[in-house]
């Protein structure tokens, strides 16, 4: 009996891996595909490279709004096959600094917030993997804020303070051998850390290189267990009890070149790093006397970006034009693949548009579709079959800035 509790709560620990990662909700950076580190222009500079912020003057503020629709197809011989039911998420961003100079030398301050990662699966009831995972509502919510500084023309620093956290919702069907239930795990939790960055240009040249690094955390999360419908021979070893689970979210390198190639084009690239390595395992401890450890011995992932940023045209009064794309490489191993987050490498596309609207206020849009690889289970622990995820992502925003 004591196997079956473990067991039960063994799968919904929701793992993390860089298919855990979702573009950047403000709408200038997700129509580039996050390629502007070396081309932030605004206060989502915060969240994007702090250093970008020294010499940006005034007030600024930023604000997006994502809407977010992703479907997983799984596919096993024998078994059958399933999709995710239709769900669309809305995750902002938004993002407030502050410039001007301190004597001679110009400074930024600000703060943002934005949901980075997340995962949101619901698969049809009684799918063949019900008794693994019935559906997944996770979140990680991150805060920033920093400071920036130029010392030197053309070398900008900054750093900032990161608080990350997660909330995660998962159910899971019961078989009890003639009869079923639900078991349901909900988590949250946060932790601190921090981030360091630069934008770095010699003088007279059109070219920026931006380094951003953000620090991993190490967040425990508390909640509970709940389970339903349990038939009375398993009520004194299926009790509601109180849980923990101990995640990682992974180092992050970006660095990133911005080459002003005219008047009226900016072309961008960049490359990252998510070092997914420190992700040993998922640890769940229950109160009621027992824990279990998933090993996940993940590998690291690295993104690389481009983009390209049109406007200021004579021909194109008042718009701005923008074209980007991505290439993630997640290669983890597959004998750890879940259906609660089947994570593989991926292509990414986008394009969107701006307009200024004169006193200060712009709008922005931007539309990104990624398509993964598909990849398949391996191994005698992993629940098996064929994963293939998809995902639409389009993003509205404004930008004012009140000027000194």
């Amino acid at each position: 009996m004591r196997k079956l509790i473990a067991a039960t709560l063994l799968w919904p620990a929701a793992a993390l891996a860089g298919g855990y990662a979702i573009s950047n909700e403000n709408a200038r950076d997700l129509a580039l595909s996050q390629s502007a580190v070396a081309a932030q222009h605004g206060p989502e500079a915060t969240v994007m490279n702090t250093a970008a912020l020294a010499g940006q003057e005034g007030l600024a503020v930023s604000g997006s709004v994502e809407m977010l629709a992703n479907k997983t197809a799984w596919s096993a011989p024998g078994l059958g096959s399933a999709e995710t039911r239709d769900h669309v998420n809305f995750p902002p961003a938004l993002s407030v600094a502050w410039g001007g100079k301190l004597g001679t030398m110009p400074y930024g301050v600000g703060a943002g917030f934005l949901v980075p990662g997340g995962g949101s699966l619901f698969w049809p009831d009684n799918w063949p993997g019900a008794q693994r995972i019935q559906s997944v509502d996770l979140r990680l919510y991150v805060a920033r804020a920093g400071v920036a500084l130029e010392p030197v023309p053309g070398i900008k620093l900054g750093a900032g303070l990161v608080y990350y956290r997660i909330t995660e919702e998962l159910v899971q069907q019961i078989d009890y051998v003639g009869t079923s239930g639900n078991a349901t795990l909900g988590l949250s939790g946060g932790a601190p850390s921090f981030s360091l960055s630069a934008e770095l240009q010699a003088p007279g040249i059109p070219v920026k290189l931006g380094i951003d690094y953000r620090h991993k955390g190490d967040l425990k999360l508390t909640g509970k267990a709940h389970f339903e419908n349990v038939p009375p021979s398993f009520q004194t070893l299926l009790q509601d009890q109180g849980a923990t689970e101990h995640v990682t979210v992974p180092n992050e390198l970006f660095v990133g070149l911005s080459v002003q190639a005219s008047d009226n084009l900016e072309l961008m690239a960049s490359w990252n790093l998510e070092r997914w390595s420190v992700y040993k395992a998922d640890t769940f401890s229950g109160d009621k006397g027992f824990s279990v450890t998933v090993p996940r011995d993940y590998r690291d992932a690295y993104v690389i970006r481009v983009g390209a940023e049109y406007g200021k045209s004579p021909a194109l009064p008042g718009w701005t034009l923008r074209f980007g794309g991505l290439r993630s490489i997640s290669d983890q191993p597959t004998d750890t693949i879940s259906p609660t987050l089947s994570d593989a490498s991926s292509w990414a596309a986008s394009v969107g548009l701006g307009y200024d609207l004169g006193r200060g206020l712009r709008a922005d849009l931007g539309y990104q579709y990624a398509w993964f690889d598909r990849v398949t289970a391996s191994g005698v622990e992993a629940f098996p079959g064929s994963y293939k995820t998809t995902a639409h992502l389009l993003s509205a925003g404004l930008s004012w800035r009140l000027a000194r």
